[in-house]
């Protein structure tokens, strides 16, 4: 451009024909900005934006057909590296403009105390008109649609906020929170949404879990919460959730879809943020009662699929059941039928995408959960869940692999109460009646059959392809076997059911062999594992005070409860002397044996007794039991 003229420059370079629009008020550190031009160049040049003037401008010496070829070769051409084809295009003056924008936009995002004031201001004054419209022009939109945009923009500046959530402080103060609540019920969904994308934002882990901060902050965001709850925010967002229309194939449903997901989130946050806080909103949303509902229903073009906000809703209710005690409480017994109805539909067909998948998952986490407990035992029960499993696991479908999952979780014995003596957890005793129900119930209704078949890994391509994307269903089936055994006392009928399948009958003179040797694979195999692991271990350098507990926590991540699980099993064959020859014979052949199995045996008895992890591990190096008292604490 040649040595351009201050003057020329100041009519040249408007900020407004830049972007051919009006400035708006986006300062965060003034009230209310008027529409303002571009700066003056003194202005500019004072503060440091890389104005000069005219004069400090060297100037160019231009070529003349005098100069030398030396002097012509040493003057920088246009087109060599740096010049104004390598260049960005800007001069001087106006890099100098672009920097004053960038200054504005920073100074735009800062937050100080009174800017979250403004901030407060601006939303209040949006609220105010936009009623004053609404109330004067109730059946025109176009006259209160300028205010609502306004209030828009005014929700989405608070989005600032979650940058530095210690100011929510402030929001509380001056007693903005009310105001945000009464947006929940706007009469435009958009609004709602926005005050629902506002606390997303506010509760997201990223927002509050700074490192070196994170307390001051969590609480902050907690006092801020704690302060929607008490003005009913969570009532307001449950009635709010009921009135979205996420079946509606339009712009409109597609932000109500957006607005469920919205929603689902923030129950997602609050669960990461405090577990008294989750209790309130679920109870004030009524939430479980919307979830249990909306689990069934499928907004996808076809019944059988699942649409996102479908997955989400399974996903929440699993995350709900896993959070406290009191919320699976809180579950009713619709809820258990409910999932129980889900996870029929896959009796027949496999899930069609990973969006079904990770559903039908979720429901699955969501019934173990329930089960976990004797009352949710019970239930299932009642709900015949048994022979749903039974069902689920005589298809070639990924169900019948991860049904073995929920009957895992029936099987195990429910959680001992404070009260208990935790001496007595290893009995017999302690199995609850609704366990041993389960267990025969299984039983009585040829489950054996399909267990041993998932065991044994019988089946077509298809699925030895399902048991490679599952590699935990031969622990699942481990387990199963070993408490179907613990279950069942000895010498009745129902446990003779379960150890034929080890020792030879009349009816079977062959298979039973192939189930030992199975066992014996999976009890070498894992023994392999952990014995890895302890050699890792060692190997490391590790501090003297935390090397016992950490030790034996390293060797249960590699396995050792799947075999102390298989060590289980091989003890009750072992009373059969046709399968204890055999199984100490295929032991054997990888030097193992029989005396290695009870002292495992003895650590995992011992340790189901201690106190203390660490008093297990020390406890652990008692002189074995014989077999038959083994027998009698497992």
């Amino acid at each position: 451009m040649g040595e351009i003229g201050l003057e020329f420059l100041a009519a040249f370079m408007d900020i407004n024909d830049i972007f051919k629009e009006t400035v708006t008020n986006t300062s965060l550190n003034s009230g209310k900005r008027k529409a303002t031009g571009a700066p003056s160049l003194r202005e500019l040049k004072e503060g440091g934006y890389g104005i000069v003037s005219s004069s400090e401008i060297p100037a160019k010496k231009a070529r003349s057909g005098d100069d030398t070829p030396e002097q012509i070769a040493e003057q920088p051409s246009d087109d060599e590296e740096g010049g104004r084809f390598f260049d960005d295009g800007l001069t001087v003056e106006e890099k100098g403009v672009m920097e004053w924008v960038d200054h504005m936009e920073d100074m735009d995002e800062s937050l100080d105390h009174l800017a979250v004031q403004r901030l407060v201001m601006r939303l209040e004054r949006a609220v105010s008109k936009n009623t004053t419209d609404r109330i004067n022009h109730p059946n025109n939109p176009e006259k209160f649609v300028e205010s609502e945009a306004e209030l828009d923009e005014a929700l989405q500046r608070l989005l600032l906020l979650a940058n530095d959530v210690q100011y929510l402080k402030v929001l509380v103060e001056l007693e903005a929170v009310p105001t945000l609540v009464s947006l929940v019920a706007h009469e435009n969904a958009d609004i709602a949404l926005d005050v629902i994308q506002l606390a997303v934002e506010l509760t997201a882990e990223d927002a509050w879990n700074h490192e070196g901060e994170s307390a001051e902050e969590r609480t902050a965001v907690l006092e801020f919460v704690s302060e929607l709850a008490q003005n009913e925010f969570f009532e307001v967002l449950g009635q709010n959730l009921r009135r979205l229309n996420e079946e509606a194939d339009t712009s409109e449903g597609e932000a109500d879809r957006q607005g469920v997901f919205q929603t689902l989130t923030l129950i997602e946050n609050l669960v990461s943020l405090d577990e008294t806080l989750v209790e309130k909103a679920i109870t004030g949303m009524k939430l479980l009662e919307w979830l249990q509902s909306r689990i069934t229903q499928t907004f996808a073009q076809t019944s059988t699929e699942i649409d996102p906000n479908q997955q989400y809703a399974a996903e929440i209710v699993s995350i709900l059941l896993q959070t406290s005690d009191r919320l699976r409480s809180l579950a009713s017994n619709r809820l258990m039928d409910t999932l129980l109805q889900c996870l029929a539909k896959y009796r027949k067909h496999t899930p069609e995408d990973d969006v079904a998948m990770e559903y039908l998952e979720n429901i699955i986490d969501s019934i173990c959960m329930l089960v976990a407990t004797a009352d949710g035992k019970r239930l299932f029960l009642e709900l015949e869940g048994v022979e749903l499993l039974v069902l689920l696991q005589k298809q070639m479908h990924v169900a019948r692999l991860l049904s073995l999952k929920i009957l895992d979780y029936v099987l195990s014995p429910p959680p001992l109460s404070s009260s208990t003596d935790s001496s007595e957890a290893p009995s017999l005793a302690t199995h609850s009646a609704e366990t041993r129900a389960a267990a025969k119930r299984y039983i009585d209704q040829s489950g054996l059959k399909y267990l041993f078949s998932i065991l044994m890994h019988r089946g077509k391509g298809g699925v030895q392809k399902l048991h490679k994307a599952h590699p935990q269903t031969d622990e699942r089936a481990v387990n199963c076997i070993s408490w179907l055994l613990r279950l069942t006392d000895q010498g009745t009928p129902l446990h003779w059911r379960v150890l034929a399948k080890f020792v030879p009958s009349p009816a079977d003179l062959s298979s039973w062999k192939l189930h030992v040797d199975r066992i014996a694979e999976l009890n070498l195999e894992y023994f392999e594992r952990v014995r890895d692991a302890e050699v890792r271990f060692d190997r490391d350098e590790h501090e003297e005070e935390t090397t016992v507990e950490e030790r034996y926590l390293s060797r249960l991540d590699a396995g050792l409860f799947t075999l102390q699980m298989t060590d289980i099993i091989i003890a009750f064959i072992s009373e059969e002397p046709s399968a204890r020859e055999h199984v100490e014979l295929r032991l054997n052949r990888k030097g193992r044996s029989l005396d290695d199995v009870l002292a495992e045996l003895t650590e995992y008895i011992e340790t189901k007794r201690a106190d203390s992890l660490a008093a297990a591990v020390a406890s652990s190096s008692a002189e074995p039991r014989d077999l038959s008292s083994v027998l009698q604490h497992l």
